[in-house]
């Protein structure tokens, strides 16, 4: 008999259905993870869908076209109505801009005073508090005045001559400047002062963007609209607009084009319905057994009720229309497909009410979306199932490891047993022997 051949089996039918027991408990934990690696997948993918909608640029209904490109640019936004605009910019708004030559040793005087005028503020500097400073003394104080509202002032030197360059922070006709200087007493440095402020030069004109609608935009007639900054925000419902470069007295007017995008709505929305699908279609093959074969997931709550979370979304659309209306069908599995002559309907009733009812502030994808955050968030569900898994598996590991040691003693203790009996039986042949 050979011992330890002997303490070895023994030990292995003692271990056996201890590590049977370990071995199918560590099986089904870890295809539970797996499962839900494999759903929280397909969720996130659902919400990075929805988010590219949700807190992007939003469901891009509508485009606007340029019969030219360089004069201006345009937004479109919830409310705009599909239709055709002539514009012709007449003029981009500007600051105002003017440049005083001094010469570079110009000392400030001991008396007088730099007033400027800007919409209705005014911006004063007491020559004698630059105790005889030059241009840059100047310049720092106009800059750094209590008093000042929007005006820049800096040095530019050029052709031998240095230019005190005042500037309006803004845009537009309000932005005009008033500068004069008052109370000299006769020096040199406040009439070479005066005699720059007579001949100063204009190097920008401060003027509101103005820009013609209509057919005659750019001749007689035609509304105008104007803007002190180069945005027009508001004076056509929907429609932002960015002006960026006036005609020329013979161009033609833009041609401005606002019609609904139909095929990018359908890209935008067939993505957030094939993320949804996959989702159902993952949560229903890790759930549902088939004959001969358990699900992962059989019989979990937390996947089919993540399910019914959305499906209950899903069935109050709100904002006064019905998932039919806005071009989403639902079939018996619970899967969604479009129906774009229902959504291309609606666009054309109700300019704005898809994206309102979709991704608007209580729309169906912007609650779609908060109903996911829970499942994914950095403490969600999905992070707490895991962690339990691997808490499950990691106490089956420290029973495994457990095991291992037991069973070491047990081959040890039947080894020295079997030993023992190995021992007398050849003490006893032994014996025998002797009669």
């Amino acid at each position: 008999m050979d011992p330890s051949s002997m303490a070895q089996m023994l030990t292995s039918a003692d271990r056996a259905p201890l590590d049977r027991l370990l071995k199918n408990q560590q099986s089904q934990l870890s295809g539970q993870k797996a499962a839900y690696g494999k759903i929280k997948d397909k969720l996130q993918g659902l919400q990075d869908s929805l988010k590219a909608l949700t807190t992007g640029k939003g469901l891009q209904s509508q485009s606007a076209t340029f019969s030219a490109d360089g004069f201006m640019s345009a937004t479109v936004k919830t409310g705009a109505a599909n239709a055709n605009y002539q514009l012709f910019v007449k003029q981009l708004a500007q600051a105002d801009q003017q440049a005083l030559t001094l010469a570079e040793d110009w000392k400030a005087p001991t008396q007088g005073k730099l007033e400027i005028g800007l919409d209705g503020t005014n911006l004063s500097v007491d020559l004698a508090t630059l105790n005889g400073g030059g241009l840059t003394e100047l310049r720092d104080a106009i800059n750094k005045s209590p008093d000042n509202k929007g005006v820049t002032a800096s040095l530019i030197r050029s052709g031998g001559e240095t230019q005190l360059l005042l500037t309006s922070a803004k845009t537009g006709e309000s932005q005009s400047m008033n500068v004069s200087v008052t109370g000299g007493n006769g020096e040199a440095s406040f009439t070479a002062l005066e005699t720059a402020m007579s001949t100063r030069t204009q190097l920008s004109q401060a003027q509101d963007a103005v820009v013609k609608l209509g057919s005659a935009a750019g001749g007689v007639g035609g509304l105008e609209l104007k803007s002190s900054t180069n945005t027009f925000d508001g004076q056509i419902d929907g429609l932002n607009l960015t002006v960026t470069k006036a005609h020329g007295d013979t161009d033609a007017p833009l041609s401005l084009t606002v019609a609904t995008d139909q095929s990018a709505i359908e890209s935008s929305l067939e993505g957030i319905v094939s993320a949804y699908n996959a989702l159902v279609t993952e949560v229903e093959q890790q759930t549902r057994s088939k004959e001969g074969k358990t699900a992962a997931l059989s019989g979990d709550s937390m996947s089919r009720g993540l399910l019914d979370r959305l499906r209950s979304t899903l069935s109050s659309p709100g904002t006064g229309t019905s998932l039919a209306e806005l071009g989403i069908k639902t079939d018996k599995n619970g899967k969604l497909s479009l129906d774009t002559a229902a959504m291309a309907k609606l666009q054309q009733d109700k300019p704005g009410a898809l994206e309102t009812a979709l991704t608007g502030a209580d729309g169906l994808f912007t609650r779609l979306e908060a109903d996911t955050k829970p499942y994914l968030d950095r403490n969600g569900v999905f992070v707490q199932r895991e962690q339990s898994l691997k808490t499950g598996l990691d106490r089956i590991t420290d029973r495994q490891e457990a095991l291992d040691l037991r069973m070491d003693k047990t081959y040890q203790r039947y080894l020295s047993q079997f030993t023992r009996m190995n021992t007398l039986a050849q003490q006893m042949q032994q014996t025998m022997g002797m009669f």
